[in-house]
């Protein structure tokens, strides 16, 4: 999670949405002298989480700095299907829905794939459940979800800008017009114009976003391949828990 004041900016960082890539994207631009704060593990900053939720982070913050200007939240989602396969691989669910950061976790009980999407579960923190939407259950994944992370009980959404991990160069686009043109001053400056030989001579020079995903080196067997096809069962199952993104992504 990142909170840049002097940018105007909160990131919320969903599990598994390529956050890590973004969250050392945007650590230059923290400013101590704005009062800027990252949070990449827990309690590194006290009353915030990596994975705050957009509701959580939002009341908090005027709690907590009454007098912040308003703030942009944005967040990154991805294919629930890919999302989900990233969490399974990298947190090793056991056969009762530990995970490997857990003092509980047997790493002699694996549970399937596809048995841990209909069947698994994941907690959530009681402080992010009471302002999420009821529906959302720690008796399955649905903690996960892009309603999780972005909607309060209401019904409100509190991100303002929603971007798909699949097309990280919108991202950029939207990031070079935040950051008063200091890593993106050609491009920012081609979108303002719309200039296409601007825009061209910017594409060449354009930083993208460092990749730097935490799962990768990970061992992978045969046994770890995301099967080709999920069960209709599974597809079910992410609709229920993941409905807005599963209208995203045609699911």
């Amino acid at each position: 999670m990142r909170v840049l004041f002097s940018k105007g900016l909160v990131f919320i960082s969903k599990p598994r949405c390529g956050s890590t890539s973004i969250r050392t994207h945007l650590w230059p631009y923290i400013s101590k002298k704005h009062g800027d704060f990252a949070v990449d593990v827990a309690g590194q900053v006290k009353n915030f989480h990596p994975h705050d939720t957009a509701p959580y982070v939002k009341a908090k913050l005027a709690e907590l700095y009454p007098h912040h200007p308003k703030l942009k939240f944005f967040m990154t989602t991805r294919h629930p299907a890919d999302m989900l396969w990233s969490y399974y691989r990298f947190f090793k669910p056991d056969s009762d829905s530990n995970y490997n950061y857990q003092p509980t976790w047997d790493e002699n009980s694996k549970m399937d794939f596809e048995h841990w999407i209909q069947f698994g579960s994941v907690g959530m923190d009681p402080a992010w459940q009471e302002l999420a939407p009821s529906w959302i259950s720690t008796d399955n994944l649905s903690p996960l979800s892009l309603e999780a992370h972005a909607f309060d009980r209401a019904g409100n959404n509190h991100i303002n800008r929603l971007f798909r991990l699949e097309n990280t160069e919108q991202l950029n686009r939207w990031l070079s017009r935040q950051m008063d043109d200091r890593r993106f001053p050609a491009l920012a400056e081609a979108i303002q114009t719309r200039s296409l030989k601007a825009f061209s001579r910017a594409r060449k020079n354009q930083k993208q976003l460092p990749h730097v995903n935490q799962s990768e080196g990970a061992e992978k067997t045969e046994k770890d391949k995301k099967p080709l096809v999920l069960s209709e069962n599974s597809l079910r199952a992410i609709r229920k828990m993941f409905p807005m993104e599963s209208k995203m992504y045609n699911i």
